[in-house]
């Protein structure tokens, strides 16, 4: 019988991941001239914004993997009490050839489908986790794609989680200091923030 997809290996490697990123932003940032720096911070955005994608999918197939029955019931398959890593796999990609998902809610929607409400772990989020992790992914978007789509977005989504109206460029807001009291991370920069609340998010799913 093959074994289930450990979970506990999939957050271990996701934690360090992100260590890793958010210690080589800080130990560049003490050496570098800031407008490098500023890109820098919109790289390490974007690799932890990489590590909780790939968290997410590895995530949602381990509870594929682990509780198959909703799926197994709601669409009537028989002879089958288990679903591979494999085919977890493929169910969590809809038959493409790679993970993507739009928003949390998204995320959240595929997770209802394939292994119910009950044992969706993305539900655990709360509200106001599931709003930097967009912002994280408004923020993803704008500096790879760089296009008027994103970077409407981006602004919106700043508007929305931080109640910024001018939103400044992407490496300038991420190595800003966030004072406010409910900062995730205060006093520290808004990327420590972004970073510390997909941390939490590893924990809480």
């Amino acid at each position: 019988m093959a074994r289930p997809v450990d979970l506990k290996g999939i957050k271990k490697r996701a934690s360090e991941a992100l260590e890793r990123t958010v210690k080589r932003y800080e130990r560049l940032s003490d050496t570098l001239d800031y407008p490098i720096v500023r890109w820098v911070a919109e790289m390490t955005a974007v690799e932890a914004h990489s590590v909780w994608e790939r968290y997410a999918e590895q995530r949602l197939v381990a509870a594929i993997n682990h509780y198959p029955q909703h799926f197994i019931d709601e669409y009537g398959v028989r002879g089958v009490t288990r679903i591979s890593a494999g085919l977890a796999v493929y169910l969590a990609r809809q038959g493409r050839r790679y993970f993507d998902f739009r928003s949390t809610s998204d995320l959240i929607a595929r997770g209802d489908h394939l292994v119910s409400d009950a044992r969706n772990p993305f539900r655990l989020l709360p509200q106001l986790h599931r709003q930097y992790l967009d912002a994280l992914s408004a923020v993803r978007n704008c500096v790879v794609h760089r296009s008027e789509a994103a970077t409407v977005a981006y602004k919106r989504q700043l508007k929305a989680t931080y109640s910024i109206i001018a939103a400044p460029e992407v490496g300038e807001f991420l190595n800003a200091k966030d004072y406010r009291a409910a900062s995730p991370a205060r006093y520290k920069s808004r990327l420590h923030g972004l970073v510390a609340i997909v941390t939490q998010s590893l924990s809480d799913t």
